[in-house]
């Protein structure tokens, strides 16, 4: 079942439900308890916001969506259910999407190497796409390094900066940029190719589906200070809690700088109402405010981008989507 936030776009609905499909029946060699485990988190409810970017971006230049997109947009998505595997490891989160995290269910190790295989798996869908669509090889595969090397450098900054109280704002923006904002950009920019064209007329759509997914990270961040568990789906504060320093929080040190202190407070000693009196003082800044506004600054910058691209006509209906998602905290 497509989540409903495609209701209203019949296409994209029909379309996912056939990406869904291509990742189930298109896995190879694989344990099957482990298949088993991954076609659960197939089939748990999801947004699938990335391949439905993926989907809306084909629809606008083609005019309609592609077989061989579908490909595209299932690359997409089954690399990004790679990460998420990765980042429950790391973040030893007990449930993903409504359902016991793989790790809790068999183990760390094999948890990492699902992931792996998803990542492999991606690959060959990508590669299967580029063949339908007959375009050249060496560009998808530039694509893909790229891709890989953004999410990864991402995944290590993150790491890196785990319980980092010197973390900053502009070090953060770097870093969600490979982690989260790179893989919306493909997502948009693969939607775009079309053979026989150069991939610089794609480079729009890149930078429409990156201003989307930056915006996308801070809403994200925003949902954990300000949503309760029962209202987000996830744990409260599980970033903070975490060592994952983001912008409500970075915002706030800028403007009063006792919460560093509270923070390294927090590092050292863990404690719960440490932790509670460090969010008090943060909803008395501004952060919040400034969080907004910086999530409708990438959201225009999505719109210039977006005015740039080449179409067949029918133009990129994403304006509802960023109204749901990116406006969707509160």
């Amino acid at each position: 079942m497509v989540h409903q936030i495609w209701e209203n776009h019949p296409e994209i609905q029909r379309g996912l439900t056939q990406v869904k499909r291509i990742m189930l029946t298109e896995m190879k060699m694989i344990h099957p308890a482990v298949r088993e485990k991954i076609v659960e988190y197939i089939e748990a409810p999801g947004k699938y916001l990335r391949s439905g970017l993926c989907l809306l971006f084909a629809q606008a230049v083609d005019g309609e969506i592609k077989p061989e997109k579908l490909y595209f947009a299932a690359y997409v998505e089954v690399l990004h259910l790679a990460t998420l595997i990765h980042d429950d490891v790391i973040d030893e989160a007990d449930v993903r999407r409504g359902i016991v995290a793989a790790h809790r269910q068999f183990s760390n190790r094999i948890a990492i190497y699902a992931g792996d295989y998803l990542m492999a798996y991606a690959g060959r869908l990508l590669a299967k796409g580029v063949r339908l669509l007959e375009l050249e090889t060496v560009e998808a595969e530039v694509l893909n390094e790229k891709l890989m090397e953004g999410i990864l450098a991402g995944e290590l900054a993150q790491l890196m900066n785990q319980f980092d109280a010197t973390m900053t704002m502009k070090r953060y923006l770097k870093q969600i940029q490979g982690k989260t904002a790179f893989l919306f950009g493909l997502a948009c920019q693969l939607g775009s190719l079309q053979s026989g064209k150069s991939i610089n007329k794609t480079y729009p759509a890149f930078r429409a589906g990156r201003s989307f997914g930056m915006a996308f990270q801070l809403r994200d961040d925003l949902i954990d200070y300000y949503l309760t568990a029962q209202e987000s789906g996830k744990p409260a504060l599980q970033d903070i809690q975490n060592g994952i320093y983001t912008a409500p929080l970075l915002l706030a040190i800028e403007e009063d700088q006792s919460i560093r202190q509270d923070l390294l407070a927090v590092i050292e000693t863990k404690d719960a109402a440490l932790v509670e009196r460090l969010v008090e003082k943060i909803s008395q800044t501004k952060a919040q405010a400034r969080t907004e506004a910086l999530m409708k600054a990438y959201v225009q910058k999505m719109d210039k981008a977006v005015l740039l691209l080449e179409t067949s006509g029918r133009t990129v209906d994403w304006k509802w989507l960023a109204e749901k998602i990116v406006g969707s905290y509160h």
